[in-house]
């Protein structure tokens, strides 16, 4: 907002400018690929925020909710070893935050809810894994990889294996 990250207001207690505005956005699939109950790496917080940083983030909340209002009421129960997780799926339109999105369904259900680790497996027509016609591969990671280890020998053109890869998934316009 205004050219900041909203996370700078929050973390200096600073007010919004002005009210966040929602968006259309269009949820075209969700789904839960996988339940991992408590059967999983992920814990509870340790830390709880103190007085000064609570109302920090109730005075950067003000503009975006009518009771910004921190409750310490939702603490595990002492049998909780760990929350409850599972993995989702989704298919959104552009300019969907998906974050918020999880936030604001774990709301509707009553309960809190955020995003421990997120994949984009798209973006336009480029995929991690090419399924419809159309779809162009990502670069791997381990193209990257390999290359800041060992570049590797140029051929008779003057391209190494690894710029032959990216070149390959390069779509020119």
């Amino acid at each position: 907002m205004d050219g900041k990250p909203l996370y700078e207001y929050a973390r200096k207690g600073i007010p919004l400018p002005r009210p966040i505005e929602g968006r259309q956005v269009t949820v075209h699939s969700l789904e839960i690929v996988k339940w991992l109950g408590s059967n999983h790496s992920f814990a509870w917080p340790k830390k709880s925020l103190s007085t000064e940083e609570k109302h920090a983030l109730e005075e950067a909340l003000k503009g975006i909710s009518k009771d910004p209002s921190i409750k310490d009421d939702l603490e595990p129960e002492a049998n909780d070893a760990s929350p409850t997780a599972f993995v989702l799926k989704m298919r959104v339109s552009g300019g969907t935050y998906v974050r918020s999105l999880v936030h604001d369904l774990a709301h509707a259900v009553g309960s809190a809810g955020h995003v421990v680790t997120l994949t984009r497996s798209r973006q336009g027509r480029f995929v991690l894994e090419p399924t419809e016609e159309g779809d162009r591969p990502c670069v791997p990671w381990e193209v990257f990889e390999k290359a800041m280890e060992d570049p590797g020998e140029l051929d008779d053109d003057g391209w190494s294996e690894w710029e032959r890869e990216v070149i390959q998934c390069l779509e020119v316009m």
